[in-house]
């Protein structure tokens, strides 16, 4: 180990869905040690145990994105009180602290995936800062004005800032942000790359009839049903897969969908690569919005090292720059979406291409000119 140390606080728990926080900590233990510091809420899954260069820390946090609104709203306003906002980052310090002193890490870089611990830089003074700005957390519809503060507090503390699409890195300049690197979203090539033998096809995923139609990710806010349910309804031969968790706001409609569109839930990470190599085509019907406006799907290169033929919705640069390049078809309305499935179904995906278009998105390449910037600090 040649690198740095570094803490990563992660706005997402190791256990859930595995996303860039997950492959950035990987892609940093190469060489040096990460402690991995995500946040814990209600029901949220214990990490697992610590690795020889990766350790972890849990951090409770204020459930403000709670599935009961009752409790959601008891955590916002205690989120406002001083009181209760300054003890616990008081705590989370004295946690911190101990953590590290115990694993050995000499002046480590501390690297944030989202502004929520960024006030605790200030228990650690002198040691470099790193923001990875990964998505427009000012969309999601909660934090409000405190959330604000915390965002442009860090990036004006910030030694390294990160953008993963061009539209926040945008942003982060918007916000006197200095010379923010653009560092895209990635796949871990080998794990979706087709293979001989094939993973088995999942029972739920076996049941349905081909032609087969996939979208894996979460169901929340940024995903159009009724987009994806309109296509269904208008092309009842093919069978529609959706691979995630539903957001409660959502249920209602799902629970609308037609028969030949199924919810399956959340599946793990290792279990995707048969969700995908048994699918027909891929599917990303984002909402067009300011929030997807600054996506760059990672789905979206998981599908290509699957060589599945994609169709999406155009809600962001990222997406049509792929488009331009051949790895996608865009559509924007129900019939359009319908007419671009039907051609991706009936042209056979030209395999090398498609994953010759993941080749250039692995993570230890988009991601090394963050981890260069972390080496020269």
């Amino acid at each position: 180990m040649s690198g740095r140390d570094v803490v990563y606080f992660s706005p997402i728990p190791w256990r859930g869905l595995y996303q860039r926080p997950q492959h950035t900590a990987r892609a940093l233990t190469a060489s040096r040690r990460v402690l991995f510091v995500e946040p814990r809420t209600l029901h949220a899954p214990a990490p697992p145990p610590d690795e020889e260069r990766l350790a972890f820390l849990t951090l409770s946090v204020l459930p403000v994105n709670a599935r009961r609104p009752f409790v959601r709203a008891l955590a916002r306003v205690g989120g406002r009180i001083a009181l209760v906002r300054d003890g616990l980052a008081r705590r989370h310090v004295t946690l911190l602290r101990r953590r590290i002193a115990a694993l050995g890490l000499n002046a480590p870089v501390l690297l944030f995936g989202h502004p929520e611990l960024a006030s605790l830089r200030e228990g650690f003074p002198g040691l470099p800062v790193i923001y990875d700005h990964m998505d427009d957390i000012l969309e999601f519809g909660h934090g409000g004005g405190e959330l604000r503060r915390r965002l442009r507090g860090l990036v004006a503390a910030a030694d390294v800032l990160s953008a993963s699409a061009s539209g926040l890195r945008a942003q982060l300049v918007e916000m006197g942000g200095r010379d923010p690197l653009l560092v895209g979203n990635g796949v871990e090539l080998e794990h979706f790359a087709r293979r001989e033998p094939p993973p088995p096809c999942p029972p739920a995923l076996a049941a349905l009839s081909s032609p087969r139609a996939l979208y894996v990710g979460s169901v929340a806010e940024w995903f159009d049903v009724e987009l994806l349910h309109a296509v269904a309804r208008a092309r009842p031969s093919v069978s529609f897969a959706v691979v995630g968790p539903v957001r409660p706001a959502l249920e209602r409609a799902v629970a609308e969908a037609p028969a030949n569109c199924h919810y399956l839930g959340a599946q793990p990470y290792a279990e995707l690569p048969g969700w995908l190599h048994h699918a027909d085509v891929a599917l990303i019907p984002f909402r067009r919005t300011r929030l997807t406006a600054g996506v760059d799907p990672v789905k979206l290169y998981e599908y290509l090292a699957a060589e599945l033929p994609v169709v999406a919705t155009a809600f962001s640069p990222e997406l049509q720059a792929a488009a331009a390049e051949g790895a996608l078809r865009l559509a924007n309305d129900p019939a359009a979406f319908a007419a671009a499935l039907d051609a991706s179904l009936a042209t056979p995906p030209d395999g090398p291409r498609l994953r010759a278009l993941a080749e250039r998105r692995r993570w230890t390449t988009v991601l090394g000119p963050l981890l260069a910037a972390i080496d020269a600090l």
